[in-house]
């Protein structure tokens, strides 16, 4: 039996129980135009709500709006991003100048970008 969770912070996201009900349809009729109508007897779609700052985003409990929008956050947006950026034209480097086939140079490699 197919099981289709989501998961949502209590109050923030879905505020109404007809938003609630809205999607419990939208999501199981979006799984069954997948693996067609056999199974939508046998699925289940369940909503898990959990208490506002019982979650975090890089550590930091929300909802704590002014960080989700503050420099601090953004700097460790700006950070991965360019780690992933260089481990990508790292990658992109490599194959052009026909290396990159052996994997233990790869995974020494990753290691030092991602640390």
């Amino acid at each position: 039996m197919p099981i289709i969770t989501v998961q949502v912070i209590k109050g923030v996201v879905l505020t109404s129980d007809e938003q609630k009900r809205e999607l419990l349809k939208k999501m199981t009729d979006a799984f069954i135009s997948v693996v067609g109508d056999v199974a939508r007897p046998y699925t289940y779609c369940i909503i898990q709500e959990t208490p506002v700052y019982e979650w975090s985003i890089a550590g930091t409990p929300l909802p704590d709006l002014p960080f989700l929008y503050g420099p601090e956050y953004a700097g460790m947006h700006a950070k991965a991003n360019d780690i992933m950026r260089s481990f990508i034209e790292s990658q992109e480097a490599s194959q052009a100048s026909g290396g990159g086939s052996d994997e233990a140079e790869k995974s020494k490699r990753a290691d030092e970008i991602f640390g």
